[in-house]
């Protein structure tokens, strides 16, 4: 079931954030072009509270999932959580972008989310590294994982 933007915003208590800029200090994703924490924040509080709208579920998968921002927020807000409950949202009613759903697709087939190759290896040979082993009994147990939590990846 989607979470409109009043559920988001009860749920992650995103009504409790005074705006400090504090999570936009330290995200890397907005510093680099991304999306800003606050203003995902912003768009939650300040629209209609009973949809999510599609720029917020596509702003969603510009973050980068790395947590900075709560952990910099002087009310302890699960900014991340928040995000990754659009993200979810985005899934279910489609909207995920077409590089995480080939990711996911990977995922669930070769037990990796990144194609490995001749080049790959080689890269990681010059390296000094070895090489990237076949997915085998790791491949079948994400399965099952997948299977049992009911993971789409369409």
């Amino acid at each position: 079931m989607s979470q409109t933007a009043g559920d988001v915003a009860s749920l992650y208590s995103l009504s409790s954030c005074i705006g400090c800029g504090k999570c936009d200090s330290v995200c890397p994703s907005g510093r680099n072009g991304g999306v800003y924490p606050y203003d995902i924040i912003s768009a939650i509080l300040d629209g209609d509270p009973s949809t999510v709208t599609s720029d917020l579920q596509i702003d969603a998968w510009k973050c980068l999932m790395c947590h900075r921002c709560a952990m910099a927020c002087p009310r302890d807000l699960d900014i991340t959580g928040a995000i990754r409950s659009l993200r979810y949202d985005s899934v279910s009613s489609g909207e995920m972008p077409k590089r995480f759903r080939t990711a996911s697709a990977a995922l669930a087939a070769e037990g990796r989310a990144f194609p490995v190759n001749d080049i790959v290896n080689q890269r990681r040979q010059d390296l000094g590294l070895d090489k990237i082993p076949d997915g085998g009994q790791s491949v079948n147990e994400l399965k099952i994982i997948i299977s049992r939590t009911g993971f789409r990846n369409e």
